[in-house]
């Protein structure tokens, strides 16, 4: 599907009916860029609440550095069978990933593959997803309901802080109090 057809279906057909109007998406690629670089964001009442753009890569860069430094993992070395150390890389570059992603350093390639798995697997599954974007989209979408949306807010103090923001603009619109922190 076209960037225009998702971005319909995520703020008209799947956001709640008390978001509409008031959260909006914005993805583009500049085709001058050094591969296509792109950048998205989420708009709350005309503001920019989360971005995300292809430099935030340092930010997994860095955090994937410190935790093989501080493993002592050594660098990949290529055998004419192929490479020693990956999955040990590997593991420590997805784990940067994902501290950065906590941190609220977001690639703007990730957003893509966080969309189509929003998109292509149940409500439910995406709502308890391990990966907080496909959870961002979730939260905010019209086929949660209050009772879910009551087992969704004891979740909250466990969920980074800019994904708190989502949760308690959707909670705040369903009059659902937040949980003590």
């Amino acid at each position: 599907m076209s960037w225009s057809a998702d971005r319909k279906r995520l703020e008209q057909d799947l956001l709640c009916e008390k978001l509409r109007g008031r959260v909006q998406y914005f993805f583009t690629h500049y085709h001058a860029a050094p591969d296509q670089y792109g950048r998205f964001a989420v708009r709350v009442d005309g503001q920019e609440v989360l971005q995300a753009n292809p430099y935030q890569e340092v930010y997994y860069s860095l955090s994937a550095d410190q935790i093989k430094e501080a493993a002592s993992i050594p660098a990949r070395e290529w055998t004419k069978r192929g490479y020693l150390h990956e999955e040990e890389n590997q593991a420590a570059e997805e784990a940067g990933r994902n501290a950065a992603l906590q941190a609220g350093h977001i690639d703007s390639y990730d957003m893509p593959h966080a969309i189509h798995t929003y998109l292509n697997q149940p409500v439910e599954q995406s709502l308890w997803s391990a990966d907080p974007l496909v959870r961002l989209f979730a939260v905010l979408d019209r086929r949660v309901g209050r009772r879910t949306l009551q087992k969704v807010r004891d979740a909250y103090p466990d969920q980074p802080e800019w994904l708190r923001r989502f949760y308690r603009l959707r909670l705040d619109a369903e009059g659902i109090a937040l949980p003590l922190e």
